[in-house]
């Protein structure tokens, strides 16, 4: 009773973690970080090779040369012998199912798609654009109009997405030569929404399933009823 109650927790905790990824973008490039709950390892940019040795990258340079000349060879044979072969008269392909069956499941799957956004939590999300440059005219209009974007942009993105926390705005800066742009946003997902969601959806495509092979027999006992 203990072991069972013990593989239960771990089965929870596993389903209730949050596992995404955290991604920086800034003066030193992209920057992303693999999130597990609390837990976070840098996955890009990786740890720096070592540098190769160059009669071991020269050989590799060789072999690459040889296998793409040898792949060459055979796409040359093979198109020579296509060409010799008779050609097959093509056959009629299948119509398919009619579209008006096949329509439910289109609106099943816009639903899906649709309720998709509902796995993902963005749990911050902190973007800063700093506007500068030589002409100080032009940048204080590209800064007004920023904070427009910005505020109408980020309505959309909280009704799109479940936000939990952004820091969204432009800066100006008359010092600054250049455009620049700061970007951070964590994203996660739990296994839990996952499997509801896989769940949710897969039982009303079997259900659609069922209704289309129950309404197939019906008409089929109709039409020997109506033909003794």
């Amino acid at each position: 009773m203990k072991g069972l109650l013990i593989f239960l927790g771990i089965l929870l905790f596993l389903l209730l973690l949050p596992i995404g990824a955290r991604v920086i973008y800034n003066e030193k490039g992209v920057t992303v970080q693999l999130v597990l709950g609390l837990i976070r390892f840098r996955i890009v940019p990786g740890k720096p090779k070592p540098p190769e040795d160059p009669a071991v990258k020269a050989e590799k340079k060789r072999k690459k040369k040889l296998a793409a000349q040898e792949k060459k060879k055979k796409k040359e044979l093979k198109k020579l012998q296509t060409k010799e072969k008779p050609k097959k008269p093509k056959k009629k392909e299948p119509l398919g199912a009619k579209i008006k069956e096949f329509l439910p499941f289109v609106k099943l799957g816009l639903q899906a798609l649709g309720d998709l956004r509902n796995l993902f939590t963005v749990h911050k999300l902190k973007l800063r654009i700093t506007y500068g440059g030589g002409d100080a005219a032009s940048a204080a209009m590209n800064y007004g109009v920023a904070w427009g974007i910005c505020g109408a942009g980020m309505s959309l993105l909280t009704k799109a997405l479940r936000i939990r926390r952004y820091d969204v705005e432009p800066v100006l800066d008359y010092d600054c030569k250049d455009t620049r742009i700061v970007a951070d946003a964590v994203v996660t997902i739990t296994l839990w929404r996952v499997f509801g969601y896989l769940f949710t959806y897969g039982f009303r495509a079997v259900k659609l399933l069922m209704d289309k092979k129950n309404a197939k027999k019906v008409k089929a006992v109709q039409h020997e009823s109506s033909n003794p």
